[in-house]
């Protein structure tokens, strides 16, 4: 599996516009899904797009007068890298230091617990 880097939250945030739309999406169209809560000038999308490019999340090409991008990176790839970079740093990779640090925060429910004992069932461990 190739290396993904983490990406700042605002690169995260094109990211999250990219992948739940069709390819390829214009400058334009990223701008408008962003909302008119977002407060990010045009050149800040630009600025934050060409970043995600030199990182290899995207590739783009010129259409007429309009810049297109395409996802290099799926969001799945993205989570694992990301899931397994915080499950190494803060766990150890030890699945007890995550499931225990949850169960002691009271961030599981009873029906969480559940599904946990089946799912660790069905594999055996």
């Amino acid at each position: 599996m190739k290396q993904i880097k983490r990406i700042p939250d605002a690169e995260f945030e094109i990211m999250k516009i990219i992948w739940n739309k069709e390819p390829p999406m214009s400058t334009n169209q990223i701008i408008a899904c962003l909302g008119s809560d977002n407060t990010w000038k045009p050149q800040t999308v630009l600025t934050l797009l060409v970043r995600l490019i030199d990182k290899g999340f995207l590739y783009s090409e010129k259409l007429g007068k309009e810049r297109t991008y395409y996802p290099i990176i799926s969001r799945g790839e993205y989570l694992q890298a990301e899931t397994g970079n915080f499950f190494d740093r803060l766990h150890g990779s030890s699945i007890y230091s995550l499931v225990n640090t949850l169960y002691d925060g009271k961030n599981l429910s009873d029906k969480e617990i559940e599904d946990l004992h089946r799912w660790l069932d069905e594999r055996g461990v």
